[in-house]
């Protein structure tokens, strides 16, 4: 017999819809090469799967730590400071459902990556929006994506007793912005105002090109 009550939770409302879905649906109907996604059409190599699987959980999150702690420039405990996640979205999705409760509000800057407000409405929380609006370039200069910037004074209003964090991106998908060592230090400084976190997702700090160069908050 079919539920009289509806069996999804309201916070799975709309999770379903977004431009992913819409790729993956188009490439099926029309038969095309689905650019929209990185997906691998060849397995990983041997050697790789072979050293991983001899790995273990111990040996590996204490490299990373080791690496990771030469970039932070701070000594991090392999156990205690170091998750290892099937990819960024896990690593997320576990970010808010580990800080975000009922109420929160979550500071997102737009344009952004999907997966940041299904994953903060799942947590309980409430997207707040803050957009990176573009300036004009300088005379006989093509616009980039340096050019898209935060108003200090916008910022700052989006932020109130209920701000539990804010979803910082750099560099930035889909834009590509590098954020400067100077809109860092207001979004740093604007956390410890209000006592919030800075989710920060530098999954494409590698990324980097044309002198710029990626800071990590």
């Amino acid at each position: 017999a079919k539920m009289s009550r509806p069996v999804q939770a309201r916070r799975l409302e709309g999770v379903d819809k977004n431009i992913w879905v819409e790729f993956v649906k188009l490439a099926a109907t029309y038969s095309t090469v689905n650019l929209g996604q990185g997906f691998p059409d060849f397995p990983p190599p041997e050697f790789l799967k072979e050293a991983f699987s001899r790995a273990g959980h111990p040996p590996l999150v204490k490299i990373l730590a080791q690496l990771f702690g030469k970039l932070l420039g701070r000594d991090l405990d392999p156990m205690t400071n170091v998750m290892v996640t099937v990819g960024a979205y896990q690593a997320l999705f576990c970010c808010f459902q580990a800080f975000i409760e009922e109420g929160d509000e979550v500071i997102i800057i737009e344009p952004f990556f999907d997966c940041y407000e299904p994953m903060v409405k799942m947590a309980g929380g409430t997207p707040v929006y803050i957009p990176l609006r573009p300036k004009a370039p300088k005379e006989g200069k093509l616009m980039s994506s340096a050019d898209w910037q935060l108003d200090p004074a916008e910022l700052a209003s989006k932020f109130s007793e209920q701000t539990k964090a804010i979803v910082l991106n750099s560099p930035n998908n889909p834009l590509g912005k590098v954020f400067s060592r100077g809109e860092l230090e207001l979004i740093a400084d604007l956390c410890v105002k209000h006592d919030a976190l800075c989710i920060s997702d530098e999954v494409y700090e590698w990324l980097v090109y044309d002198g710029k160069q990626h800071i990590r908050i």
